[in-house]
């Protein structure tokens, strides 16, 4: 291994560990929930998902156009990342402060064995794909565009099983 491809592995993890040690951290305290406010980053999201699968790729000049096996890779991809994100807005623990009636929520230490799974996963999938793309006749675009669609579906159920739960916590506290 070059010393190139050495700081490209260690590199990123260097970086993370310390952002995942400190969002832990954060994670773990209590903080308000703005039910009004839970819908931005979702739509941001799905917005910059939308972009970049709809918009034409670097050095060509038209849009790219999906097969109907790539639309079922992605939809899979959509479904999956749903799920995941589902579950993931179950394990933030949401309550109302009792002395001035506002949501608070804490993240659980399963939303961040998700997003170390979800990091070492798109690691070693980038290393494997760099190595074994070709020899396994793999369409690289593609699973970058599911990752995205991954991306976009967790975060967005996340938001939504989130705003539910909460809505139903607010109406038991009243």
């Amino acid at each position: 291994m070059t010393q190139q491809q050495t700081l490209q592995l260690f590199l990123p993890i260097l970086i993370l560990v310390p952002v995942l040690y400190l969002r832990m951290r954060r994670m773990s305290r209590a903080q308000p929930l703005k039910l009004g406010r839970l819908w931005i980053r979702p739509a941001l999201i799905l917005g910059v998902a939308a972009l970049v699968l709809l918009a034409p790729q670097p050095g060509h000049h038209a849009v790219r156009h999906f097969l109907a096996q790539d639309w079922a890779w992605l939809t899979l991809a959509a479904g999956l990342g749903g799920i995941a994100g589902w579950y993931w807005g179950r394990t933030m623990a949401i309550e109302v402060h009792p002395e001035d009636g506002t949501l608070m929520v804490t993240g659980g230490q399963a939303a961040i064995l998700v997003m170390v799974v979800l990091i070492l996963f798109r690691m070693g999938l980038r290393t494997g794909l760099a190595v074994e793309a070709r020899a396994w006749h793999l369409d690289v675009l593609l699973i970058s565009d599911a990752l995205i669609v991954f991306t976009a579906g967790l975060f967005s159920l996340r938001s939504v099983e989130m705003y539910l739960r909460a809505k139903r916590v607010m109406e038991a506290a009243a």
